[in-house]
């Protein structure tokens, strides 16, 4: 099958991914429509600005015609709304589905078995050598019994103070991470989502907080918060929850750096060495808070 793709705005599919990845994202249409319906589930509006949406489109594994495509294709779950007075356009969900709030470690932790989801830990790991002083570790063992407030519930009810309302936030990024093909994005891609996700000031600053949970990647002059839990250590969380287009990208993306001049080629190979120099430090040992 003859199947031309474009990575700017031509002609082609003309959604950005190679022709094998057009037929990837054909089939895996149900599960985008459904990562894209938490995301907004995520949000106090349950409506998100298009640029946000375009920022965390290549996360999520959306197509680049995302706009003309799925949200067309699916008016019974999705909506754009431009509210007076606002220049931008919203993409707005049209409805609540209850079995789609559940978040990732609620069905990790009750294994679908429906168990007590009421004081949930975080899997946390730290590098080798990083340590934790006693006050730290105590502490630690403290926020983790703490209670565990869903990212899909109303958090009006907390206290901003508190640390259930801290973890309430970890607990909001750590599914944002889940929903997204490779459980990272770059930092300036949330940024603007305080209100909309019913955090305090300076709310980004829990991921230098909470070492253990995110890690926080610096390459190239660009930060990505990285979910830690789902690299390094043996973990299995990549595998169990990969998504095809993933390993086509990085497929791709290997084609493409073959086809570079030598020089560009050099630079790229750096490239790739700084990512995997900073991929290793996200790797670590499963930290137990045991007695």
């Amino acid at each position: 099958m003859a199947c031309g793709f474009a990575l700017g705005g031509g002609g082609g599919v003309g959604n950005g991914e190679p022709p094998s990845a057009v037929d990837c994202l054909v089939e895996s249409e149900p599960d985008l429509v459904s990562r894209l319906r938490r995301l907004l589930m995520l949000t106090l509006p349950r409506s998100l600005p298009l640029h946000t949406v375009d920022l965390l489109r290549w996360d999520l594994g959306l197509p680049r015609d995302y706009r003309a495509s799925i949200l067309r294709r699916y008016p019974d779950h999705f909506a754009l709304d431009q509210p007076e007075g606002d220049e931008r356009v919203w993409l707005r969900l049209l409805w609540w589905d209850d079995g789609l709030a559940v978040s990732e470690l609620e069905k990790s932790t009750a294994g679908g078995g429906g168990g007590d989801t009421t004081c949930l830990p975080f899997p946390v790991s730290f590098t080798k050598g990083f340590g934790l002083r006693s006050k730290c570790i105590n502490w630690l063992r403290e926020w983790q019994a703490l209670p565990y407030t869903s990212p899909y519930a109303d958090p009006s009810g907390l206290d901003r103070r508190t640390d259930v309302s801290e973890k309430r936030n970890v607990g909001v990024f750590h599914e944002l991470l889940h929903l997204t093909v490779a459980k990272r994005t770059e930092r300036r891609n949330v940024s603007n989502m305080r209100k909309l996700l019913g955090m305090p000031q300076k709310f980004t600053k829990v991921f230098e907080r909470h070492p253990g949970i995110f890690y926080l990647s610096r390459v190239l002059g660009t930060q990505t918060v990285v979910l830690r839990e789902a690299y390094g250590g043996g973990s299995l969380l990549l595998a169990k929850h990969a998504h095809p287009l993933a390993t086509i990208r990085e497929e791709y993306s290997a084609v493409m750096r073959a086809a570079l001049p030598p020089r560009r080629r050099r630079r790229s190979r750096e490239s790739d060495s700084c990512s995997e120099q900073d991929e290793e430090c996200v790797g670590g040992e499963e930290f137990e808070l045991t007695e």
